[in-house]
């Protein structure tokens, strides 16, 4: 009578260890859900701004899309994205660009997702193998870089 419970006790840990998603998960570390957004925003960002046919000052575009593939870089290294160019890290329908005023609304969108990801990347615990500061210098970068494009008025 009281061995029934001790042969449930295997099955109910097996259940509860699945449903955590098991030693894998808790080896993974969090998911950084801003830094996935930022990355997606910017690899976005660098092909509109690839595309964008304003007359920005001699040197702001070249500038930006340095600075914006640095942080790329930087944040696909920290999380660990073999290709860049097939990650989905936001699922974003095309009304969420509607409320970005002013042209340029994957731009405005990536600085929001960058300013987040900087919160996020300054807050971690995790230096990802002393890469922490270079991605947050990165972030600021193209963060500035791209305030400037977004901001700049034609004389």
């Amino acid at each position: 009578m009281y061995r029934m419970p001790y042969l449930f006790a295997p099955a109910f840990a097996l259940v509860a260890l699945l449903a955590t998603g098991g030693p894998a998960a808790a080896q993974r570390g969090p998911d950084h859900p801003r830094l996935r957004a930022a990355l997606h925003e910017l690899r976005e960002a660098r092909a509109e701004l690839k595309d964008a046919r304003d007359t920005w000052p001699r040197g702001y575009k070249e500038r930006a899309m340095r600075s914006i593939n640095d942080a790329i870089e930087s944040i696909r290294t920290i999380l660990a994205v073999k290709d860049v160019d097939t990650f989905r890290g936001v699922d974003r329908n095309p009304d969420f660009y509607k409320r970005f005023k002013g042209g340029h609304p994957r731009l405005r969108a990536a600085l929001g997702d960058l300013r987040d990801a900087r919160r996020e990347l300054a807050t971690a615990r995790a230096d990802f193998g002393g890469r922490k500061e270079r991605a947050l210098r990165d972030i600021d970068a193209a963060t500035a870089d791209i305030v400037k494009l977004v901001e700049y008025r034609r004389p």
